[in-house]
């Protein structure tokens, strides 16, 4: 799916505010000024934490337009077994579009009693772990209009967490958001890894950032030095197989 103009011009002014969050306040700003215009929603869950074999230990957390006695019912520690959305992008690493009832079966009755007693409504879901794997942040957007295509949600997704994750990053894990181990990423090289793999051409890359295509060749060519690769293919190649993007 090719962004429209507009489109493309708001995720380059998203762009451009994530890489100034300052703040949880300004994390929420963020969502609410570009992020709902690009994927509307009723409510958005952001977490960053670590994986601990079968469970997940949330750092952090905020919530967009979620009432505080719903955030403060989310545990700190995550059983991924009990959780087969979290276990699914967690093998696949892909967004995810959850409509009831017609994905009953991919749910857990837990999280389907979750869903429609707390009225999530049509979730999307993705998360972005580190290169280093230390750290990882996972995004469910509830509440997102039934009228909007599973491909452009998906679309959407991809495009968004990992500006999101680097966000979050430079909120509660500065290490991380600064030092991308074992490769020492910018903030920029990360994002733009985001959109190879997420199958962006270098005009459409150009296009969100609103640089040249000639500066992107030039970001690309540097990325590809620094990872010691030769392509795009096998930089998105190497990332993955680290447990990246």
């Amino acid at each position: 799916m090719e962004l429209s103009d507009e489109q493309a011009i708001r995720f380059a002014r998203f762009a451009q505010a994530a890489a100034r969050v300052e703040g949880a306040d300004g994390f929420e700003q963020l969502v609410e000024q570009h992020v709902a215009a690009l994927l509307p929603h009723g409510m958005l869950l952001a977490v960053i934490g670590q994986r601990r074999f079968d469970h997940l230990h949330i750092r952090h957390r905020i919530g967009v337009r979620y009432p505080p006695w719903l955030l403060q019912r989310i545990p700190d520690d995550i059983n991924i077994r009990e959780r087969p959305v979290i276990e699914r992008w967690l093998g696949s690493r892909q967004a995810e579009v959850i409509d009831l009832p017609a994905d009953r079966e991919r749910l857990s009755p837990r999280e389907i009693q979750e869903i429609e007693s707390l009225g999530l409504g049509r979730l999307a879901v993705h998360g972005v772990p580190d290169l280093s794997g230390a750290m990882a942040s996972y995004f469910s957007f509830a509440q997102v209009p039934t009228d909007l295509e599973r491909p452009h949600i998906i679309v959407m997704l991809s495009l968004l967490c990992p500006l999101l994750h680097g966000a979050l990053c430079r909120l509660y894990a500065p290490s991380q958001a600064q030092d991308y181990a074992p490769y020492r990423l910018t903030a920029i090289e990360r994002d733009l890894l985001g959109w190879l793999a997420a199958g962006r051409s270098n005009q459409e890359i150009a296009q969100l950032r609103g640089r040249s295509p000639a500066t992107i060749r030039n970001q690309l060519d540097k990325l590809y030095d620094k990872l010691q690769v030769g392509s795009r293919a096998e930089a998105v190649a190497l990332v993955l197989s680290d447990g990246g993007l």
